[in-house]
């Protein structure tokens, strides 16, 4: 082949590379979730690296006449090295005089023999052109290449470790692949190569064998090879840079192996390696081989470095927040328990001092962006938002610490908290157990993130002790120390039973109008979320809207009639205890001079008797006996007389209908009460005579007269449940000898729904009678 066809192939094949690297570049970059992507062009160029990159250019752009050159471009993971490179081929494709360039990633090709293979053989394809007969030699060349390579590397890992027997067969080998993609024709490098890989299965004595093939069959010719190949190096009008990156994610054998081709390479005329690595991995991965003296060897092998500019923390920082904003901006709001003041103390104090550098920062935002979107539910934020990103910078960081944390919600929430000595040694201890878990050097900043996210906790750190009153407050900002959102946070999921803050922003927004907050209670409650929903409005009764009174006060009164007598295991916490408490406290925040009559007339609307009766209770100054100093009625005294009179007329209305009032929930309440407003217990008394007129009346009222309980004595594992009668109540309403006799003449297997009532009353009246001595079930 002419030189002028050579050339002119060249010319077209660099046109092509520089094309397609163009058109690379114009790609819009990767941002998205997981996106660790070095930046390709100046323009994406935040830390001011595009000079430093172009002054790089213009050395890598020199023509070497008598040999070629190694330089390395060093820094840590993540600082940007990769970014430097694109930077820098964006440089000398843009100069009209800049050098050919490679891109060449060892990382991709796995094992070091396809390495080695890979790396020629890109070089080979680079300077061989696309557009001559120099394809079809080339391939050939590969093949050689692929064999003389795969049949040597074994064998010459058993001949004795010789690195200088290793250097001359692999610039042998390199010379043949770079030569024949230049057009050179060599007719021996076959016979060589079947030759290699014959031996390499046949015999260990390869070592030798190479040494006499090398001296015999090769050397002459080779020293022909090579003086040809860099007379035509030497012709080319611009060098070829060849950029080795990712090297410091290679196996230590690899990195040995791949440093080896390139010192044996070196000296090729117009051929500049650039190798890109962090020098401490790179260090270590030689030192078996150089007596422990890595860096000395690696400094033979690298002519010069370019160490990455250093970047400022605080512009990763800035750059962090510039994104973190775009992300979650909407979120920082007060509803989602945001404010300036901690969110900067939990930036600077608790997430900066982790962004070491931009893979770092590219890092926690793509968790964050994973993340965020399971917390969203039509533009509502489930959680608190500071609390939201620090576990996220947990997960990434300290991902064993955040794990831990689901385990031990008793101790981050103090759930059953006991102030002596000794529970609060063992907190203690257990709390410096959780830091003991992230490295020596975090530790201050993980004690940092565990006092910010768990109040509760504090204590043990050396901090403040919280009184009960603010688990309330951190309920309303919805924090992760609060025993309701604590497993939101980590089930990524509202629990089962529970309404998620999209449902409940979802109900405050529909007490607009009656029609909205009927579909909406219907709603929550054809779901069996109307416990989880009274729950919520006991908790945030701040934000319910006090300028939709009109239409939620008679709304809370239907949901608390709902749940009337509807008690949890937790007597305490029942799901009628939040109803009708969360309606009494809304109830106050309403006006006074509106208040009155929008209970009265909530009342008139939902003839809901069980919590009209408790909002009278504790507005009524006859019921207050003990604490007067404390008594702060809701409803004024004219109010309060007029409820008594619509509930007095409601329950006679009710009581015309017997089957009607003996459903309510909690009867015999009702019926004390009854009797208390209108003056004594005839009327109640009278009504009960006539529901138990019949067996099937009286059967179905010691049904709803008895009570169910649970049972628990030491040593038991489950508890039992008993049934028992208030013995006032069965003298008040019906008479202990009425009830006996009743009970006498009815046989409970005819009412087989009412049977355990019924044996269970006539039980209790023989022991009340004094018929039958007392058992320990009567315990």
């Amino acid at each position: 082949m002419t030189k002028l066809p050579v050339r002119l192939s060249m010319w077209l094949a660099r046109r092509r590379a520089r094309l397609s690297a163009k058109a690379a570049r114009s790609e819009r970059p990767d941002g998205g979730i997981g996106a660790e992507a070095p930046i390709r062009t100046a323009s994406e160029d935040r830390l001011r690296r595009t000079d430093f990159a172009g002054r790089i250019a213009a050395v890598l752009s020199e023509l070497s006449l008598r040999e070629g050159r190694v330089f390395a471009i060093r820094g840590g993971w993540g600082f940007g090295k990769s970014s430097l490179k694109n930077l820098i081929t964006e440089r000398l494709d843009d100069t009209s005089d800049g050098a050919d360039w490679l891109d060449f990633n060892p990382w991709q090709w796995g094992d070091s023999n396809a390495i080695a293979r890979a790396l020629f053989g890109q070089i080979a394809d680079r300077l061989g052109g696309e557009h001559s007969k120099a394809a079809l030699a080339r391939a050939e060349a590969l093949r050689r290449y692929g064999a003389i390579l795969s049949g040597a590397g074994a064998p010459l890992k058993k001949a004795g470790g010789s690195s200088h027997l290793i250097s001359t067969v692999l610039t042998n080998a390199s010379v043949f692949a770079v030569a024949s993609a230049i057009s050179f024709d060599l007719p021996t490098v076959a016979e060589v190569a079947a030759t290699l890989a014959l031996l390499a299965v046949c015999t260990p004595l390869l070592g030798r064998v190479l040494s006499h093939l090398g001296r015999d069959r090769g050397s002459e010719s080779l020293d022909k090879i090579r003086e040809a190949l860099e007379a035509r190096l030497r012709e080319l009008d611009r060098p070829l840079v060849v950029f080795v990156d990712d090297i410091d994610r290679l196996e230590p054998e690899q990195i040995r192996l791949l440093l080896r081709q390139v010192k044996a390479n070196a000296n090729l005329p117009n051929i500049v390696f650039v190798l890109l690595f962090q020098p401490s991995i790179v260090e270590r991965a030689l030192d078996p081989v150089a007596d422990s003296k890595g860096r000395a060897f690696l400094e033979k092998v690298v002519q010069a470095s370019f160490d990455l500019p250093a970047v400022p923390v605080s512009i990763v920082h800035r750059i962090f927040e510039k994104e973190l904003s775009a992300l979650a901006g909407p979120y920082a709001t007060e509803a989602n328990g945001f404010s300036q003041m901690r969110w900067g103390n939990a930036f600077i104090g608790c997430i900066q001092p982790l962004l070491r550098n931009m893979r770092d920062a590219r890092r926690l935002i793509s968790s964050i962006a994973v993340h965020m979107p399971l917390h969203v539910a039509d533009s509502v934020f489930e959680v608190n938002v500071v609390d939201f990103l620090l576990l996220e910078t947990l997960r990434v960081f300290e991902p064993d610490l955040h794990e831990a944390l689901f385990r031990e919600r008793e101790l981050l929430l103090q759930e059953s908290r006991i102030w002596g000595n000794s529970q609060r040694d063992a907190d203690k201890a257990a709390a410096e157990r959780l830091l003991e878990i992230v490295s020596v050097e975090r530790r201050d900043i993980a004690r940092s993130v565990l006092k910010d996210l768990f109040p509760p906790l504090e204590w043990a750190y050396g901090g403040m002790n919280y009184a009960d009153g603010f688990h309330l407050r951190w309920l309303n900002e919805k924090r992760v120390c609060s025993p309701r959102y604590f497993p939101r946070y980590f089930e990524l999921q509202t629990a089962v039973g529970e309404v998620s803050e999209r449902c409940f922003v979802a109900f405050l927004d529909a007490t607009a109008t009656e029609e909205g907050l009927a579909a909406a209670i219907a709603d929550i409650e054809a779901n069996h979320l109307l416990p989880s929903l009274v729950a919520r409005l006991d908790e945030s009764v701040d934000r319910l809207p006090i300028e939709n009174a009109a239409v939620l006060l008679p709304g809370m009164f239907e949901i608390a009639q709902k749940l009337a007598g509807l008690y949890a295991a937790v007597p305490f916490n029942s799901p009628w205890l939040s109803a009708w408490r969360a309606t009494h406290w809304f109830l106050k925040r309403i006006p006074e001079g509106v208040r009155g009559g929008l209970a009265l007339a909530a009342l008139r609307q939902t003839k809901a008797l069980s919590v009209a009766a408790i909002l009278i209770h504790l507005s009524d100054p006859a019921d207050m006996k003990e604490d007067k100093d404390s008594f702060d009625p809701a409803l004024d005294l004219e109010t309060v007389e007029a409820m008594k009179t619509e509930w007095l007329r409601l329950m006679r209305d009710r009581a015309i209908d017997g089957d009607a009032l003996i459903a309510e929930p909690d009867l015999m309440s009702q019926l004390y009460r009854w009797g208390k407003y209108a003056g004594s217990l005839d009327e109640p008394c009278e009504w009960m005579v006539e529901a138990i007129r019949t067996d099937e009346g009286f059967a179905s009222m010691a049904t709803r007269m008895m009570s169910r309980g649970m049972s628990h004595s030491r040593g038991d594992r489950v508890s039992t449940l008993y049934y028992s009668f208030n013995k006032e109540t069965i003298a008040d309403f019906i008479g202990i000898d009425v009830a006996k006799a009743r009970c006498d003449a009815i046989d409970p297997d005819e009412f087989p729904e009412h049977e355990e009532a019924l044996r269970t009353l006539h039980s209790v009246l023989e022991l009340w009678l004094g018929l039958r001595e007392r058992t320990p079930s009567d315990l």
